[in-house]
């Protein structure tokens, strides 16, 4: 009868975490070899690797028994040595920008760990939380690596998370959903570093192009005072923002009401983006609601809402007026206004005629430059980016595609700088 010297098996189970795996050395299988051929061990299979356990046979004469013990304990030492931990890695991406894009980011977020074969472990906001935190696992080529995060904050506006990932500088938005100050890994923006100032190749930039974001004016659908308004010009738009409140006959109403503007802080690619498309450099008079729902005018050094979301809901609130969003913020009870008579529709955007809109952009500093991604980062980056752009997402998402955002390959026109004018593509048009 034979008296085991192991007898459990021994493994590391993975819970998500970082966590070694261990696999023996040439050196350690020969061994082990060695020793099986005179028959003092067996194999039992773990979770995570072989684990070789010794089998001490009942002695017959003291001087085997001596000499087994040393034979023994020369193996398990050598075995000991050759048992090399491999640490998987975990990785933390942190993403910033407009909100225009939320629903893309947290779709995709969901997207990366699932499409994989992997597996999403853990969400921390999300939903209409604009700050969230995905965790798990890949099962591609990235399932080398432990437990990767994904935090996205969409609260704190595109603008400032260019101006973060330049300065490698968090300012006081630029958190995780717990809340610790961080430097975006890359950032999501409508907006182009030079229209506020940043010089992208100067500051290493690298930009992967995603898709096109419309932007338009809205009111309320259930107002007698907005009715009547169903179209603003260019000149209608820029007085609407730096003007207001005007009766509602100067934009076409019949209310004897008037009209208050609802739009986005500096922070925001929807404020520069539509700034730019009207031609508007001056500073706006925007509003918000008090706890009665009555206007209020924003009179603080950088007026205007910090979300599509709150600009909507306070135009459900305030029935007389008329904000600024993005397409995907449009929500029951709300309309999009034409501008200059072309209402919005992708088909308008793809062919020109309606210009209120701008490049989306994923921004990251260049490779061997302070604040660069590393390789694994880098590498989550690639996959994330990959699960945008592909074609079958941006072709059967509806209504994420085909509504709320237009494939870049979809267009017919270009521009080349933020509210530029638009040029047709070539084959276009001719």
């Amino acid at each position: 009868m034979k008296k085991k010297f192991c007898d459990r098996d021994i493994a590391f189970r993975d819970s998500g975490q970082n966590h070694a795996r261990f696999q023996p050395s040439i050196d350690a299988a020969r061994t082990f070899r060695l020793l099986g051929q005179v028959g003092l061990f067996r194999q039992v299979k773990g979770t995570g690797f072989i684990f070789s356990c010794i089998t001490k046979p009942k002695p017959k004469k003291k001087m085997k028994t001596i000499h087994l013990k040393k034979i023994v304990a020369v193996s398990l030492s050598l075995a000991g040595l050759a048992f090399i931990p491999i640490l998987k890695a975990d990785v933390t991406v942190t993403i910033e920008g407009g909100s225009a894009s939320q629903n893309v980011l947290f779709d995709r977020a969901t997207n990366f760990f699932t499409a994989s074969g992997g597996a999403l472990t853990n969400v921390i906001g999300g939903g209409a939380n604009p700050v969230a935190r995905f965790q798990g696992y890949r099962g591609d080529s990235l399932s080398g690596y432990g437990t990767i995060t994904l935090d996205i904050n969409v609260a704190n506006g595109a603008v400032n998370g260019l101006e973060a990932l330049v300065t490698q500088t968090p300012g006081p938005g630029d958190t995780n959903i717990l809340g610790t100050s961080v430097v975006p890994t890359f950032v999501d923006s409508a907006t182009s570093p030079e229209a506020i100032g940043i010089d992208s190749v100067a500051n290493n930039l690298v930009a992967y192009p995603t898709y096109v974001v419309p932007l338009v004016f809205i009111k309320n659908t259930n107002s007698t005072d907005t009715a009547g308004i169903t179209n603003l010009t260019q000149r209608q738009s820029v007085t609407l923002e730096t003007s207001s409140p005007l009766g509602t006959t100067f934009y076409g109403g019949t209310s004897t009401n008037v009209i208050y503007f609802v739009g986005r802080n500096l922070e925001a690619a929807v404020r520069t983006e539509i700034d730019l498309g009207i031609y508007n450099t001056a500073t706006i008079n925007t509003y918000y609601t008090n706890s009665l729902g009555q206007p209020v005018l924003d009179g603080s050094a950088d007026p205007g809402l910090s979300s599509g979301g709150a600009v909507a809901n306070t135009v459900l609130i305030l029935t007389n007026s008329i904000g600024t969003v993005a397409v995907q913020n449009i929500k029951k009870g709300l309309a999009a206004i034409p501008y200059e008579g072309v209402p919005y529709s992708p088909t308008n955007v793809i062919n020109g005629s309606y210009p209120l809109w701008g490049y989306e952009n994923y921004y990251f500093i260049a490779t061997g430059n302070t604040g660069a991604p590393s390789v694994a980062q880098q590498a989550v980056i690639d996959a994330y980016y990959n699960g945008v752009t592909n074609a079958t997402f941006q072709s059967t998402s509806y209504p994420i595609f085909g509504s709320n955002f237009i494939p870049n390959g979809a267009l017919k026109v270009y521009r080349n700088f933020d509210g530029g004018p638009i040029y047709p593509l070539p084959g276009n048009f001719q």
